[in-house]
């Protein structure tokens, strides 16, 4: 059955039909007028009252030829155009549309017109519609003729949303550290923006790639390039250029970089590059029936060809991010192309105070010494440093007052590690420990704070291992030195890290590592080493040395700003790998034993709270009979005593008997304990 149409009035096809035709044109000429512009036409009719006066005052000339009453319309139209969206955001692009238009084809006209007029008005108003009839009609058909790529660049709907164009107000002054990079980056933007001094020499250069951990402050620096510069600064996510479709992918890269030469002096920065430029695939016969290689190949040969067209535009420069490095395309980031690349680490003490230092400048806070913050922040980010600021700030808002030390102070102690997932928190008076073990490790929690190793110039150990037989708390006590330095906990054994595909074990354990940098300050908890990091007898396979040789290699690249502290736990010190144990890796090394006659009567009151003991038998008479026994035995000996107690209960009875000897004798033969051999 043949479709229905509703009818439509002749008029209104028409009136739609032309309605669309001017749009069009507005468009186009938008386009036009973006692109190719000079710079110094733009400045002068962006952003100022004078533009808007003058706009109106040449469509008043221009609608006086035609009629008075179209002087009020065009007036009316205007005003549209400029207040109809926000308040002077068009305001550049009305400027720029009529002056650049009307003026440089309607101008000529007008002086044509106007002597005319008094000799011959009919003739100047077939002039006056002539040249309205040529800004309509002909120059839209002309500009179809050129490449769209080129007229739309500038900004208009088929723009890619993934990008945002600014002049920024921040500087390299607003940069805490750096210095540097800063220098390196201040010296090619230059040689760059004064390319007629430098070019006679032969030298150009162009292409910044910041590159390192996250939140490092690679997009922050950028930014504070174009504002050091009064550069305009066009923000590019690399994510948002992947298109869905076949080919649209490169569309967005050649439409990013034909804005960028459109709006220069510009600085093109494309945030997370490794998005479309990752190493190309090698292919050969049937290697690719999908095709996706050839896609991913395609997309970084398309940037590679965009930088190089881009380099040779005067008034552009590239800046570009990534944190995954070692994924790009050797040729994409080769000389040529990125002539300086800059690695971001995290920031040293010093770097870290100007850090403080400008983050508190922008905002209302009290003078004070900021180092002492500098010291308690090792291996913080800026990006983690300006979130700290934040917090204090949110404190001093709240108070209506100055930023303070306090403010900071509160903020860092509701910081701290908190990647500490199912954790459970562990308080001196939880621990049993000799009194020499406890002073060890009350000494080592204190030297863990910078602060106070830096007053005794007293470095903390790189790393603790604690040994001892099974059951002596040895866990506890690396849970209980993560809740008293109040940092982030990562519990691993031989059974989380081995895995059976070849080379899963190596990534699991970097992906730790690098996951207890993130979140420093951080413990890194080995349970029973001496099964993940065995001691090399002759007789290993060539996975488990792989593994011993990555462990090495990841426990020697921590460094101090790391902010990482080791801790392993083993009942066999000698099948650990001796390099293992070498100094500056597990240098500490705390024997675990059982606990003195003081530690067992702590143990035994809290583990037969509430229940009674017989005449004749005392806490005390249980601790000389089971001394020796590990404390984690020794629980399971009081819960196990408990149950045989209950085999004298009476039925309807509702509270245990007294416990005897015999009870405690069953239940060790029941837990098939074992008595240390101090003992």
């Amino acid at each position: 059955m043949r479709r229905d149409y509703q009818a439509t009035s002749p008029l209104l096809w028409v009136a739609t039909q032309f309605g669309r035709f001017l749009g069009d044109g507005y468009r186009e000429i938008r386009g036009l007028i973006t692109s190719n512009a000079p710079d110094n036409l733009k400045k002068a009719f962006t952003g100022s009252m004078a533009a808007l006066i003058l706009a109106l005052l040449t469509v008043i000339v221009i609608a006086s030829q035609l009629h008075p009453a179209a002087v009020i319309l065009a007036v009316v139209c205007v005003l549209l155009i400029v207040y109809g969206r926000s308040l002077f955001r068009r305001l550049a692009l009305f400027a720029g549309y009529f002056l650049c238009g009307f003026v440089l084809f309607i101008g000529a006209g007008l002086i044509t017109t106007v002597p005319l007029e008094k000799s011959y008005p009919l003739l100047a108003k077939a002039v006056a519609v002539g040249l309205f009839v040529v800004l309509c009609l002909v120059i839209p058909a002309l500009l179809s003729m050129r490449p769209r790529q080129q007229i739309v660049s500038g900004g208009g709907r088929w723009a890619s949303s993934g990008d945002q164009l600014t002049k920024p107000a921040l500087t390299f002054a607003d940069v805490g550290g750096l210095e540097e990079a800063k220098k390196q980056i201040r010296d090619l933007v230059l040689a760059n923006l004064n390319g007629k001094k430098f070019g006679q020499y032969g030298v150009f250069r162009n292409g910044i790639l910041l590159h390192g951990p996250r939140g490092t402050g690679k997009t922050f620096l950028a930014e504070a390039t174009a504002g050091e510069f009064g550069l305009k600064y066009l923000y590019v996510s690399a994510a948002s250029l992947v298109g869905r479709y076949v080919g649209t992918t490169e569309g967005n890269i050649e439409e990013a970089f034909a804005r960028a030469k459109a709006e220069r002096p510009v600085i093109l920065f494309v945030d997370e590059i490794d998005a479309v430029g990752t190493k190309r695939q090698q292919l050969g016969e049937a290697d690719d029936t999908g095709g996706a290689a050839r896609m991913y190949n395609s997309t970084t040969n398309r940037l590679m060809g965009c930088i190089d067209e881009a380099r040779k535009t005067a008034g552009v420069v590239l800046m570009a991010a990534t944190n995954f490095y070692d994924g790009l395309d050797r040729a994409l980031i080769r000389e040529g192309r990125f002539d300086l690349h800059v690695r971001l680490d995290l920031p040293n003490e010093e770097e870290r105070t100007r850090i403080f230092e400008a983050q508190l400048a922008k905002r209302p806070s009290a003078r004070f010494d900021v180092r002492a913050l500098a010291k308690k922040t090792p291996g913080w980010s800026a990006a983690k440093i300006g979130t700290l600021v934040d917090r204090a700030a949110f404190f001093a808002a709240e108070g209506q007052r100055k930023i303070e030390e306090r403010d900071l102070a509160r903020a860092l102690a509701d910081t701290g590690g908190k990647d500490r997932a199912a954790f459970k928190e562990v308080e001196w008076a939880d621990v049993v420990l000799s009194p020499d073990t406890e002073a060890d490790l009350r000494n080592l929690v204190r030297l863990m704070d910078p602060i106070y190793g830096a007053r005794l110039n007293l470095a903390a150990p790189a790393g603790l291992l604690l040994i001892g037989p099974p059951g002596t708390g040895k866990t506890m006590i690396a849970r209980l030195i993560a809740t008293q330095t109040n940092r982030s906990f990562y519990p691993i054994t031989a059974a989380d890290i081995l895995g059976g595909a070849t080379g899963a074990s190596v990534k699991k354990l970097a992906e730790l590592f690098a996951r207890a940098k993130e979140n420093s300050p951080s413990i890194i908890f080995i349970d029973e080493m001496d099964g993940l990091l065995p001691r090399n007898n002759g007789f290993q396979s060539q996975h488990d040395i792989q593994l011993v040789e990555q462990a090495r290699s990841l426990i020697s690249e921590l460094e101090p700003q790391h902010n990482v502290f080791l801790i392993g736990t083993t009942n066999h010190l000698d099948s650990i790998d001796a390099a293992i144990l070498r100094g500056g890796r597990f240098s500490e090394k705390i024997e675990i034993g059982t606990p003195h006659e003081s530690g067992y009567q702590r143990l035994l009151r809290k583990h037969l709270d509430g229940v009674r003991l017989v005449d004749g038998l005392s806490v005390e008479l249980l601790v000389e009979r089971l001394k020796g026994i590990s404390p984690a035995d020794l629980e399971a000996i009081c819960h196990s005593a408990k149950r045989m107690a209950m085999r004298r209960m009476a039925e309807d009875a509702e509270e245990l008997p007294p416990l005897i000897w015999n009870d405690f004798t069953e239940a060790m033969k029941r837990v098939q304990v074992q008595f240390s051999k101090r003992s």
